[in-house]
């Protein structure tokens, strides 16, 4: 992909790296393995850093990435979607407007 110049949203950080994890993430995922009833899409996540860690030592998840795997593994737990539902919510960038809300409060300030 880097051949390309396509990078992995969610994955990379300027400052973090592997032995100096984001705490926001690490915080993350213990509540959601304590109160979620499933994380596959963390754990896909997860797995996704794994394999990107042995390109590069700042290819962390990062937490954007965290909280995009949690999203849908909120949505996925709550049983009030479907699987295509739940694709088309990721398919439409719906997810993209709670982490534009996001910045935007943090810049207004």
């Amino acid at each position: 992909m880097k051949k390309k110049g396509i990078r992995v949203a969610g994955i990379g950080h300027r400052i973090k790296n592997r032995d100096n994890k984001d705490k926001r993430v690490e915080l993350l995922q213990k509540f959601a393995r304590t109160h979620f009833p499933s994380v596959k899409y963390m754990e896909y996540a997860v797995q996704v850093e794994t394999y990107t860690l042995t390109k590069a030592n700042n290819l962390v998840l990062n937490v954007d990435g965290a909280i995009g795997s949690l999203f849908l593994d909120l949505l996925a737990g709550s049983g009030m979607f479907t699987k295509q539902e739940i694709d088309e919510i990721v398919e439409i960038g719906y997810l993209n407007g709670l982490f534009v809300l996001a910045r935007s409060i943090g810049l207004i300030g």
